[in-house]
């Protein structure tokens, strides 16, 4: 019985934390994605940009 009870206040501790973080996060931020390229700025979307993109062979 125990167990459940210490298990039920984790949970409500992690649900709190959770509600907190998102609160707080902008919502225009997009997780874990850069939307413009680091070099030269250019949008990119998350993929590989385009103008800074070295290719050996030309591709």
């Amino acid at each position: 019985m125990v167990l459940i009870w210490i298990g039920l206040a984790i949970g409500v501790l992690l649900a709190i934390v959770l509600i907190v973080k998102v609160s707080k996060t902008n919502p225009h931020d997009i997780v874990g994605i850069d939307i413009h390229c680091a070099k030269c700025g250019t949008k990119t979307d998350g993929s590989k940009c385009p103008r800074c993109k070295s290719d050996p062979f030309g591709v």
